[in-house]
C-alpha cells in the first residue's frame, strides 16, 4: 500500500481508489464474459435453425430428386452413420446424386440424428423415432 506522508487520511484515499479501480476491472470482466457467453449461445442457436434449413434443403432437392420422400423417411433413425455415408457416397458415385463432400457430411449427419427438420418433412415427431 502506498502511504503518503504528512497528508491525514491520504493513505485512505489511495486505498479506495486501488480497490475501486480492481473492482471496476472484475466488474467490467465480468459482464464481457456475460455478453460473450450471450452472443455464443444466440450464434448456436442460429446455426441450428441454418443447419435444419440446410438438411431440408438437400432432403427436398437432392434426395428427392430421384427418390421417394417415404423411401428415404423409411430409413432415417435407422441406418448408422457410417451407413448413410456409404449410401450417399455410392448414391453419388454410381447414381450421379448431386452432392459435394460438405453436403454429404451434412445430410448424412441429419439423417443419422433425425433432425427436427427431416423429421418435420417426414411427418415424424421426435417421440417416435426409437
Amino acid at each position: 500500500m502506498i502511504r503518503l506522508r504528512n497528508v491525514p487520511g491520504a493513505s485512505l484515499q489511495v486505498f479506495e481508489k486501488v480497490m475501486g479501480y480492481r473492482f471496476m476491472k472484475k466488474f467490467v470482466s465480468l459482464v464481457a464474459l456475460l455478453m460473450l457467453c450471450l452472443l455464443a449461445g444466440s450464434v448456436s442457436a442460429g446455426s441450428e435453425s441454418e443447419k435444419g434449413s440446410e438438411c431440408r434443403e438437400l432432403l427436398l432437392n437432392r434426395c428427392q430428386s430421384c427418390h421417394y420422400l417415404e423411401r428415404i423417411c423409411s430409413k432415417v433413425g435407422e441406418k448408422s452413420k457410417r451407413g448413410w455415408k456409404a449410401t450417399l457416397k455410392r448414391m453419388v458415385k454410381r447414381r450421379g446424386a448431386e452432392l459435394n463432400a460438405d453436403e454429404q457430411v451434412v445430410l448424412s449427419e441429419c439423417l443419422y440424428t433425425s433432425d427436427p427438420a427431416i423429421l418435420k418433412e417426414c411427418g415424424m415427431s421426435d417421440s417416435s423415432q426409437p
